[in-house]
């Protein structure tokens, strides 16, 4: 009776076991390749879990709890209104029968579902629905914004700045995506556009984004789109990437420049454009404006790069740098009086931390040829000795506005007393030149 019993349960456990593995892929079946939309990592996400956290508007599921039951606010439920009717707002104005719609939603589901590297438990039926109000709800905002004089008066949302600013970053977070295709097939579905949807999209986030050239090529969502945008127009070739080129630490910018290192502005518009002259001993940037929304874009696409199989992290080795540099206010206002930092936060202390915490917990990248380049001659300019020293004199005699004061007023005294003393050697050597003449 025990050995039936024992079989019994090996029976009941083989049988539970292989149920529960009967639906799940082997790990060279699993998409991996097609992954793009993540959920922040804990480590990352806990450094300013409101970084990552949609505020207004919930796009696609990594949300879509929050937005059913309006947590915290019903900021995001009350939106769950307005997309129903800009979804029947594109209706109107596509003339698409619904049925159209759905078969194309439908044909897209695996492809959508496997861009997601959380597994969505969604049915069918709610996932379809909620992929289908949230595309057909950004194109219809897209193009709204794009014949904004046609809507002056009609729509609530564009005549309120501070909604649509919300939305728009609202858009650039990393859990808060669709991915791009969708949009590029539900648009394909219109006809007689003009423009493309990667140029109407690139127009309605130009004023958030970094970049100032739209891509070639299609993103794989709102964040990648940001990411390539900045990429794509610097002039420098910072693709290539060794995985030794670590860089440990890079002096600040205030030691730099009591080193004697001039810091010069970039007429190039990509925020990656550093360079350094070994003539002219100087570092040469492009303009930074920072708003109270820049960290959350920096995260994001950081948290992007971060989790992105095979992703260049050029953005993370930017951030890596601007963190070597600005270690205390001092160093933000240095890059404020040269005009490289425009600081739109009014507060150099509020900069210091946004650059310090934007790397917690991400793994220092490899440095792009260039940067292991530029980061080393930087290193190497300060630790000459003859700007080491000039350094070390600056920062014992000049560091402060004491020291300053106290410094030039020792010298101030000294060159009187210096004057005074050659000028009581001239009277001496004067009245002996007349006792000669007298004599």
């Amino acid at each position: 009776m025990g050995r039936q019993s024992r079989e019994g349960e090996i029976e009941c456990l083989e049988r539970e076991w292989c149920e529960m593995l009967q639906d799940v892929k082997p790990p060279e079946e699993y998409p991996f390749d097609k992954q793009c939309i993540y959920k922040v990592p804990p480590k990352i996400r806990e450094t300013n879990p409101k970084a990552y956290t949609p505020r207004i508007v919930s796009i696609g599921p990594y949300h879509h709890k929050a937005r059913e039951v309006g947590e915290e606010d019903n900021s995001l439920e009350e939106m769950e209104e307005l997309k129903l009717t800009y979804l029947k707002g594109f209706i109107n104005r596509t003339q698409l029968p619904m049925r159209e719609l759905v078969i194309k939603i439908k044909e897209l589901e695996e492809k959508i579902r496997n861009c997601y590297a959380a597994a969505i438990k969604c049915k069918s039926g709610d996932f379809l629905k909620m992929i289908l109000v949230d595309a057909c709800f950004i194109i219809e905002l897209f193009l709204r914004w794009d014949e904004i004089t046609d809507w002056v008066g009609k729509d609530p949302l564009i005549e309120e700045d501070w909604m649509r600013y919300d939305i728009k970053v609202d858009l650039l977070l990393l859990e808060n995506q669709l991915p791009f295709f969708v949009l590029e097939e539900l648009y394909n579905l219109m006809t007689g556009m003009t423009k493309h949807i990667l140029e109407i999209t690139f127009n309605f986030f130009e004023s958030v984004s970094f970049g100032k050239v739209c891509p070639r090529e299609s993103p794989e969502h709102f964040t990648d789109l940001l990411r390539s945008s900045v990429v794509s127009s610097s002039k420098l070739d910072l693709g290539r990437l060794e995985e030794f080129m670590d860089v440990k630490q890079v002096y600040s910018a205030s030691q730099l420049m009591e080193a004697g290192l001039k810091f010069k502005i970039s007429p190039n518009k990509s925020l990656l454009d550093l360079t350094y002259s070994k003539r002219d001993g100087a570092l040469t940037m492009p303009i930074l404006d920072i708003y109270d929304e820049t960290e959350i874009v920096f995260r994001n696409i950081m948290a992007y790069e971060h989790c992105q199989f095979l992703c260049r992290k050029t953005i993370s080795q930017y951030a890596t740098i601007l963190d070597f540099l600005i270690n205390t206010e001092k160093d933000v206002n240095l890059l404020v009086d040269k005009k490289i930092i425009v600081n739109w936060t009014g507060d150099a202390n509020k900069v210091v931390t946004m650059i310090n915490n934007l790397c917690s917990h991400l793994i220092l990248p490899g440095f792009n040829p260039h940067y292991f380049s530029l980061c080393n001659s930087l290193n190497a300019f300060y630790e000459n000795p003859r700007n080491k020293r000039k350094a070390i004199f600056m920062h014992q005699y000049f560091n402060t506005p004491w020291k300053k004061a106290s410094t030039i007023s020792a010298i101030v005294i000294l060159l009187f007393t210096f004057i005074q003393t050659l000028c009581s050697i001239i009277s001496v050597f004067r009245g002996k030149e007349s006792l000669y003449m007298y004599i």
